[in-house]
This record gives C-alpha cells, sequence and structure tokens, in this order.
C-alpha cells in the first residue's frame, strides 16, 4: 500500500509505472445476473462507471471494490481517493484487495482533489481510481472521462442520488439501495438506471455474505423476484 498527496499542483509519491494499454476493452464480474446488465454484458475500460446512493442509507463502497477488483490486472494498481481517511486498509484486505497494489489518495483541497483523481484517471498504470468526488461541473465530469480514456482503466465514482449528480459523462450509472438482509446475509438492490444498450431500469440483488468462514470474494447477484400481488378477496371467492 501507498499513501499519495497532492499539493500546489503536485502528486507526491506515486510512482507506478506507465504501461501500455491492456488488450481487453472490456471486463466482467463473474456474476452473471450483473453482468447481464451493461451494454454488451461487460463493463467498459477507458470509461467512468458512477455508483449512486442516498447518503443517509450509507455509502456502498463494497460495489466500488467488487468492480475494481474486478476491472484489476496482476501489473496495474488501484486509487482509493480518500480526502478524509476513512479507510481501514485491513478490511479492504481481509475484503480480496491486494494493499501491494493499492494506493490511497489524500487531496487536501476539493480542487486538488479533482485535478488529482483526473491525474490518476490518465496514468496508464492505474486499472481502476474509485472516488467520491465534491459536486461535479459540466466541464469537471467530462474532464475526468477524457482522462479515463487516455489512461485505459476506469473510474468509479461514487455520488449522491439528487442534485449533487446533476452532470456527468459516464458510460453505466448505477443506484444501490439496502435490500431486507439478514445475520448472515447483507443484500443489496443494484439497478442500472443509464448505459447505452444496456438493460436500463432493470433491478438485481447483489448478496453479501457476513460469515467469516467464507472467501472474502463470496458475493453473489441474483434475479431480483417481483412481489406477486394478494388475491383480493372477489378472486379467492370466485375461484
Amino acid at each position: 500500500m501507498r499513501i499519495i498527496s497532492s499539493h500546489l499542483g503536485l502528486l507526491q509519491t506515486l510512482t507506478v509505472q506507465d504501461e501500455t494499454r491492456p488488450h481487453a476493452k472490456s471486463f466482467s464480474t463473474g456474476l452473471a445476473a450483473l453482468d447481464s446488465l451493461p451494454p454488451r454484458g461487460a463493463f467498459a475500460y477507458g470509461a467512468i462507471h458512477e455508483i449512486l446512493s442516498n447518503p443517509s442509507q450509507g455509502v456502498p463502497r463494497f460495489f466500488a471494490l467488487l468492480l475494481a477488483r474486478a476491472a484489476a490486472s496482476a501489473s496495474r494498481n488501484i486509487v482509493w481517493c480518500d480526502p478524509r481517511q476513512e479507510l481501514y486498509p485491513p478490511a479492504l484486505s481481509s475484503a480480496g484487495l491486494s494493499l501491494d497494489r493499492l494506493y490511497l489518495l489524500h487531496p487536501r483541497t476539493p480542487r486538488d482533489e479533482v485535478w488529482a483523481i483526473a491525474e490518476c484517471l490518465g496514468c496508464r498504470g492505474v486499472s481502476a481510481t474509485i472516488a467520491a468526488p465534491p459536486r461535479l461541473s459540466r466541464v469537471e465530469a467530462r474532464r475526468l472521462q477524457l482522462a479515463a480514456e487516455r489512461g485505459g482503466g476506469i473510474g468509479i465514482l461514487l455520488r449522491p442520488t439528487g442534485a449533487a449528480a446533476t452532470h456527468y459523462a459516464a458510460a453505466t450509472r448505477w443506484l444501490v439501495q439496502p435490500a431486507p438482509g439478514s445475520a448472515a446475509v447483507q443484500r443489496w438492490s443494484i439497478q442500472l438506471i443509464h448505459g447505452h444498450g444496456g438493460l436500463v431500469g432493470k433491478t438485481i440483488t447483489l448478496e453479501v455474505s457476513r460469515d467469516s468462514n467464507q472467501q472474502p470474494d463470496h458475493v453473489r447477484a441474483i434475479e431480483t423476484v417481483a412481489a406477486r400481488p394478494a388475491q383480493t378477496k372477489t378472486a379467492r371467492a370466485s375461484a
């Protein structure tokens, strides 16, 4: 694990090697129900993927982690922007993220943050950049998209629902909401809300096991089954 700071227009201690663009144009998570939703059944490299959530329901970092792990290659790194230093590296490690390939980005100001995110997205030694940027202007959103295209990795932006996420330039956008679970299983509703050619509007359920005896990648994506409406008294009487 390495720490990156940004100050006065400079990235400090970022030493990832500039590598050639990967041959693959897309990647999959290995979860069939989830992979069926984005355009052409896969997540595009060289693109931004946004995860929207209600701030009162928590930040779905697990989904960002799932995508980053799926996009990572053996020779490229993951950058996670953490301006408030809220991440706990041992927890990321237990979730299956290699700390040897992880850089934590600690920008000092919102202006530094957007600039540093763009620099990491444009680096060909980075497979995934995860960030929860401040409110973006249309120009800033487009800037991040172009940086991702140049770098060949992916940007995973955690953003709140509502006006704060109005401007975007993302290949896919996802709405993530908590769903009823249990002591052993945590469930989240995952809906594709933007992605040209994808199954926009379709929702699946992502299950994350809380069993400490399970492997760290023990995640299951399943089709969401619509609740059957209850029969009316009239219908029951006529049956």
